[in-house]
Parts: structure tokens; C-alpha cells; sequence
């Protein structure tokens, strides 16, 4: 895909590159796009796991705008995941536009008790819903996904920007001060941390 770009990507190349033949590929996948799926779904766990490591080695709770910078730091790193979100056509091509279920909703239930509980520790404003807390995060998530295909294409320092921008301002309109428990705050977020990592291991691309 970074040699040739998706589109001009063969499963006979794919095959080629691997030193099997076209007839094994397709004992694993179905379709070409299955493969990219799949490789998609292989760099995200990577990614959750080096900002999960960089959590664990933070001496402090990390907040949430924390967090956002360091995943989008972290996939900046990645060419792959970082063509994705800057709408890189000559890599991916227009492989976003073509996705119509809800891989990017399924983890909103996780996002969902992180919320909840850093509310429950005094991180974050508990008079707003969690569940809108949550939407807004998951809109800004999947709108970063499919901008560039109405927008047209970004790059990786507007990414960067964008992305600290609006986690200042969630940062700040939601923040608390200082937790009321803050190792009980910190225990919660590594515990949910590790449970994403168990979620995206468990899963099967799709």
C-alpha cells in the first residue's frame, strides 16, 4: 500500500511480497478488502497499546485531552493509520468512503464507562450525561475519519493541530480540578485502558 497506493495493490503482489502463493491469501480472506481490513484493524491495536504504554508510564492521571494528544502523536508515527486520517488518496485511495457499518461506533460502549467512571472520581463534570459526553468524542472521531473525503484531503500538521484544538476545549469544559480519589482515578483509567486493548484483541476485523 505505501509502495503502490491501495488501488493499484494486487492480491497477487500481496502474495508475492508475503512468498506464498495467491491461492493462500484467500484461505484468510475472502476479498481484497478484507485484507485491508484487517491490516487497519492490526495497526489500531498497536496504536492502543503504545498509548496505553505511555499512560501506564505517565507518573500521574492522565486526562482526556492528555490522551487524545498522545493517540494522535502516535498515529502520526504510523504512515499507514496517519494516511487514513488525512485522507491520503494515493495510499488508501477511496477505501473510507466505501465503509458503511459501524466498525468506528463499535468501541463507544468502552468510551462510555471511561467517561462515567473518571465522573464518578471528580475528573470530569458529572451534571453532563455521560452519553453525550461520549457522542460528542465519537463525532469528532468519526468526522476526523471522513472529512478529507468531503473537505478534500489534510495533512499532518492540521491533523495535530485540530486534534489539540478540540481537546483543550473539551479539556476545559468539562474539567473539575483535581479528582477527590486520584490513585482510585488512575487505577480506573489503566483498568479500562487494559480492557480496550482485551476488546481489540478479541475482535475479528471486519
Amino acid at each position: 500500500m505505501l509502495d503502490k497506493g491501495w488501488p493499484a495493490t494486487t492480491v497477487s503482489a500481496i502474495a508475492a511480497r508475503a512468498g506464498i502463493g495467491k491461492g493462500a491469501v484467500y484461505l484468510e480472506f475472502p476479498d481484497k478488502p478484507a485484507i485491508l481490513a484487517a491490516v487497519l484493524h492490526d495497526r489500531m491495536r498497536q496504536l492502543s497499546a503504545q498509548v496505553h504504554r505511555r499512560v501506564i508510564d505517565a507518573p500521574d492521571l492522565i486526562d482526556l485531552p492528555t490522551v487524545y494528544r498522545f493517540g494522535v502523536e502516535t498515529l502520526l508515527a504510523d504512515p499507514l493509520m496517519c494516511a487514513l486520517y488525512t485522507g491520503d488518496q494515493n495510499v488508501l485511495g477511496t477505501y473510507v468512503q466505501t465503509v458503511t457499518d459501524d466498525r468506528y461506533l463499535r468501541r463507544q460502549g468502552w468510551l462510555g464507562d471511561y467517561i462515567a467512571r473518571l465522573q464518578n472520581m471528580g475528573v470530569i463534570d458529572a451534571t453532563i450525561p455521560a452519553d453525550t459526553i461520549t457522542q460528542v468524542l465519537s463525532v469528532f472521531t468519526v468526522g476526523l475519519i471522513h472529512a478529507p473525503g468531503t473537505l478534500g484531503p489534510t495533512d499532518a500538521e492540521m491533523l495535530s493541530a485540530t486534534v489539540g484544538l478540540f481537546a483543550d476545549l473539551v479539556g476545559r469544559g468539562l474539567a473539575t480540578g483535581l479528582p477527590t480519589d486520584p490513585e482510585a482515578a488512575r487505577a480506573a483509567q489503566l483498568e479500562l485502558l487494559e480492557r480496550l486493548e482485551t476488546q481489540l484483541d478479541s475482535q475479528e476485523p471486519p
